[in-house]
């Protein structure tokens, strides 16, 4: 089997790809994310995940190499980063309740002999109406994907407990889209 490189050092997409149980390494593309802020968020993941797959298929051409980047936006169309310092994780989470989040992730996935292939995967997430206490009871083990601003929506992340419904790509939801991943793959043999 070719060597399957994933470009990216996010814990969650090393998750996924921990419990795909597929053999895999990682090189993370360090790409300057900031000269695509001008794209709107749709054609900004996609064109990130495959700036960030050709960079290390550059230096990997005999490798499977899977990219992939996420942005999600509320219903407003305000698109949510990474928080900074000056940011209050606790009211950008609390900022959720009730609201429903679109989930866009672009995966590039670059094949040996065929080059790279890239997709949108979009998923939409509705939380539950919660109150600030709700929150508080979640945070009280000091959770870090409070702290972080995000609500967490994997088995272990208490966030994911006040989710109403999610429709769309699971694993897209989560930054790896791997039902595209899994085609390429399958394509590729």
């Amino acid at each position: 089997m070719t060597k399957i490189i994933l470009a990216s050092g996010s814990f969650l997409k090393k998750f996924i790809m921990d419990n795909s149980h597929l053999p895999y390494e990682v090189v993370a593309a360090d790409i300057d994310e900031s000269v695509y802020d001008n794209l709107d968020v749709s054609e900004r993941v996609v064109k990130l995940a495959t700036d960030k797959c050709a960079k290390v298929a550059e230096i990997h051409p005999d490798s499977f190499i899977i990219a992939a980047d996420t942005l999600t936006a509320d219903e407003t169309g305000l698109v949510y980063t990474k928080l900074t310092g000056d940011d209050d994780p606790f009211q950008a989470a609390l900022r959720l309740s009730g609201q429903t989040i679109g989930v866009f992730t672009g995966c590039a996935v670059y094949t040996p002999g065929v080059g790279v292939e890239s997709v949108l995967s979009t998923a939409a997430i509705r939380y539950q109406n919660f109150t600030e206490e709700n929150l508080r009871r979640l945070a009280s083990d000091d959770n870090p994907s409070i702290r972080s601003g995000a609500l967490g929506i994997f088995y272990d992340a208490p966030g994911f407990t006040l989710i109403e419904h999610i429709e769309g790509s699971y694993t897209g939801a989560f930054g790896l889209p791997m039902e595209f991943v899994y085609k390429q793959l399958v394509d590729a043999q």
